[in-house]
């Protein structure tokens, strides 16, 4: 795979693992307006001596909220770093990262994608978020056509085009003649 390959699969993968931590937040949120409903009910419908002291009510609603803040934190790095890893902005290896990091802490697939971000981003990913090339286009707005990168495995892009292949074309060095001797 070529790292515009890995970038944009690591863009779907943010991406994905982002939706699914807002999925989980919108659930938890639901669950806990249903337990609201239920215990105000119960609340309005119990004598007036049975009822449980207030401040029970307050810590649960601070367990919530504590926790409703978690799957928050935990949901908008990935979708950040999805978004910006997939339209290529300047600040996307920063919010990898950052996301990457965050994403370590939900084993074992957060940790995995982890693994996976920071190959990439110490390793083909250096050379193609810190070229000044890369930079350079992106600021004319030309990032998907001028960035020409060549792999660890010699694997060219965007520039396999028969024109630059003729004009690159040394041919090879003659063995020498063994019959001479």
């Amino acid at each position: 795979m070529t790292p515009q390959d890995h970038n944009k699969a690591l863009g779907i993968m943010h991406l994905i693992y982002g939706g699914f931590h807002t999925l989980v937040f919108l659930m938890v949120v639901v669950l806990y307006l249903f337990m609201a409903g239920i215990l105000g009910a119960a609340l309005s419908n119990a004598p007036p001596g049975d009822a449980p002291p207030e401040f029970v009510f307050g810590i649960l609603l601070v367990v919530m909220l504590i926790l409703l803040l978690i799957y928050a934190l935990l949901a908008v790095p990935g979708l950040l770093a999805g978004y910006a890893l997939l339209k290529r902005k300047s600040w996307a290896k920063t919010a990898g990262i950052v996301a990457s990091v965050v994403s370590a802490l939900s084993f074992p697939f957060g940790t995995a994608l982890a693994v996976y971000s920071f190959w990439f981003f110490f390793g083909e990913g250096k050379r193609f978020y810190d070229s000044d090339e890369y930079y350079a286009s992106a600021r004319r707005g030309q990032l998907h056509d001028a960035y020409d990168f060549q792999g660890t495995y010699g694997w060219e892009t965007r520039s396999d085009r028969a024109s630059d292949r003729e004009a690159a074309y040394v041919p090879p060095r003659q063995p020498p003649d063994w019959r001479d001797s």
